[in-house]
């Protein structure tokens, strides 16, 4: 605010506390003099907290919604259509959002972003990875958490220069719309095609894909065949609805076992991502650096997944970092502080948020190379709910233990203790081709366990024959 002072104006400054005590009015009573434009300031929101973590909030909740579509979607319409719809709509929710002068119309534009991101980035990672060879698969889940992860610096970098959050979403709407292009250029997954009885389309595509990476393979002299029968018999199926599906799933005990324990995994470990005292994100003073150092642990989590994986195999790769976890939350309980800042308890945290991250990391390509083509994108996206319900759930539980660290950190040892016990449970996937059809899943438990079927879905039948 100005007094006139002896025929000169003198500014007068208030602090937040003040202004919402005294129930000012923005621009009647005061006037903002920040060189950066907030939610809370646009909107008139800085004594109104609650509806500023409410936009927040509504982006998980538009991506949960997003995330039930797309377990109906991802199946019947196709992982890279879904994926594309869903990216468009991100992109341009993020867009007009630069132009959205009021709170009331903010809400749904936060969630028909989380709507749009979610669907494009789980039906994205599917659809990427069911068109890689086993043997590549954990170089191309690393690779897709380390371009994820280099979304921090990125973010730090837009966010530090620009001083507008309209323009920050301008800036956003950009840089996701580019990423999403691949889907609009390239085709949908042979995979699933096949489970759909397409088999002409899906020789198209990998004659496309053949041409694009200059293979010298003759498809017109490949039979391609689905469940016994060779592609000039098959015919397409019809769709199956979602309700068939979940039938189906409830059905076979195998794959609803599968399911049941990957739904604990997904949950608990983002449940502890968020439970814990510290992480790497409370290093500096400033947003840009919290968000530089959340962006350096993940990356070191990133990093160490592919040895560990590559050693272990998938299983026992995620019993590893859930029993380190767990180890390390117990050792967090002895009490040993340095100094005002470090502790064993913090260095532990640290330590066991890296491994945590790098079994939801690991969850990821687990979860898709359990799953069968024919319920994957529900496996997926049901999965994916349970986590982000967890990322919700996460910070109000820490709350109500409060400053008791030794009760919190005796639940999170708990947590990843259960989780490493009920991934014994599963089977072990590496060096194995993705299962297509329910049955599937229970033949490959049958063969682990010594009892050697001849499996029945999509596969080879001769030299020829793929």
């Amino acid at each position: 605010s100005t007094q006139s002072t002896g025929g000169k104006i003198k500014p007068e400054f208030y602090s937040v506390s003040t202004i919402c005590s005294k129930g000012m009015e923005q621009q009647k009573d005061f006037k903002w003099n920040l060189s950066r434009t907030t939610f809370a300031t646009d909107f008139d929101k800085i004594c109104h907290k609650s509806e500023i973590s409410l936009l927040k909030s509504v982006y998980f909740i538009g991506g949960i919604f997003g995330l039930i579509l797309g377990s109906i979607a991802f199946e019947s319409f196709g992982r890279r259509k879904t994926a594309a719809i869903g990216g468009l709509i991100a992109t341009l929710a993020t867009f007009f959002g630069m132009f959205t002068t009021s709170y009331g119309i903010m809400v749904p534009i936060r969630i028909l972003q989380g709507f749009g991101h979610f669907i494009a980035f789980s039906g994205n990672y599917i659809w990427v990875l069911e068109f890689v060879p086993e043997k590549h698969r954990v170089y191309c889940n690393t690779w897709s958490m380390v371009i994820w992860t280099a979304g921090y610096p990125v973010l730090v970098c837009v966010c530090y220069f620009v001083h507008s959050w309209r323009y920050i979403f301008l800036a956003a709407s950009i840089i996701v719309g580019i990423s999403y292009i691949p889907l609009i250029i390239f085709p949908d997954s042979p995979r699933l095609l096949m489970s759909k009885g397409k088999v002409v389309e899906a020789k198209k595509v990998l004659k496309l894909y053949a041409g694009l990476s200059n293979t010298k393979i003759n498809l017109d002299a490949i039979t391609l065949v689905v469940d016994g029968k060779t592609e000039n018999v098959v015919e397409p199926r019809s769709e199956p609805s979602i309700l068939s599906r979940i039938r189906e799933l409830l059905a076979h005990k195998a794959l609803l076992l599968e399911t049941v324990v990957q739904w604990y995994l997904w949950f608990s470990a983002c449940l502890l991502y968020y439970f814990l005292n510290f992480g790497w994100g409370s290093f500096g003073d400033t947003p840009y650096v919290n968000y530089l150092s959340a962006g350096l642990g993940e990356l070191i989590a990133d990093i160490t997944l592919v040895p560990i994986t590559n050693v272990f195999g998938r299983r026992k790769g995620m019993v590893f970092c859930l029993v380190v976890a767990c180890v390390s939350f117990l050792l967090a309980m002895i009490p040993w502080q340095w100094n005002a800042v470090w502790s064993l308890e913090r260095v532990m945290n640290l330590i066991a948020i890296i491994f945590i991250s790098n079994a939801f990391a690991s969850a990821y390509l687990y979860t898709n190379e359990l799953a069968p083509t024919t319920h994957r994108g529900l496996v997926m996206s049901s999965s994916s709910i349970l986590a982000r319900t967890a990322a919700f759930m996460g910070p109000f539980a820490s709350d109500i233990f409060g400053t008791n660290s030794l009760l919190k950190l005796g639940v999170n040892a708990i947590l990843a203790g259960i989780g490493a016990a009920l991934t014994l449970i599963l089977p072990e996937t590496r060096k194995l081709p993705m299962p297509e059809r329910a049955e599937d899943v229970a033949l490959r438990r049958q063969k682990q366990r010594g009892q050697r079927k001849k499996p029945q879905g999509s596969g080879a039948t001769g030299s020829r024959h793929c």
